[in-house]
């Protein structure tokens, strides 16, 4: 395969990863907007309702996720990328991903995995989903924007 077929490859790993995310973050805040033990009952005297304030929760983890993806992530993308076009032709895939990116990733997971059983509430694990997943689409962008701009990252 070619340089840009990979880096399209790994925005499509993070277009699907951030979407699960994502769809999981804003179920969980929904969810949260009819649990008494969640944030948004918290907060529905600042918002007024616990709908409102499972907007408000939502918009700010879309806010977070964006600012993430275009100002944190997208270093992460540039560095994945000038990896991947300095590779030689043909590419193999153990050789595409660098083992601290491995490490990362499986480090997110772990992360990921973690949050379920920790006792907080069921929005807040949302806002989390939601933001990472926000940031990794806007991550994918990135990648796609690299891949198709004849890796000008």
């Amino acid at each position: 395969m070619t340089h840009r077929a990979w880096i399209a490859i790994s925005g499509f790993l993070w277009l699907a990863v951030g979407g699960g995310l994502l769809y999981k973050g804003l179920r969980l805040i929904s969810d949260g907007t009819i649990s008494p033990d969640s944030l948004c009952f918290r907060m529905q005297g600042l918002f007024g309702a616990p709908q409102q304030s499972g907007t408000a929760l939502i918009a700010a983890a879309l806010l977070i996720g964006f600012v993430k993806g275009r100002f944190i992530l997208s270093k992460t993308v540039k560095r994945v990328a000038l990896r991947i076009a300095s590779l030689p032709l043909p590419i193999r895939l153990s050789s595409v991903y660098a083992p601290s990116y491995i490490f990362l990733i499986g480090g997110m997971i772990a992360l990921g995995i973690i949050l379920r059983f920790l006792p907080i509430p069921i929005d807040l694990r949302g806002f989390i989903d939601t933001a990472i997943g926000s940031a990794l689409i806007n991550g994918a962008m990135l990648y796609f924007r690299a891949a198709r701009g004849a890796l000008r990252v």
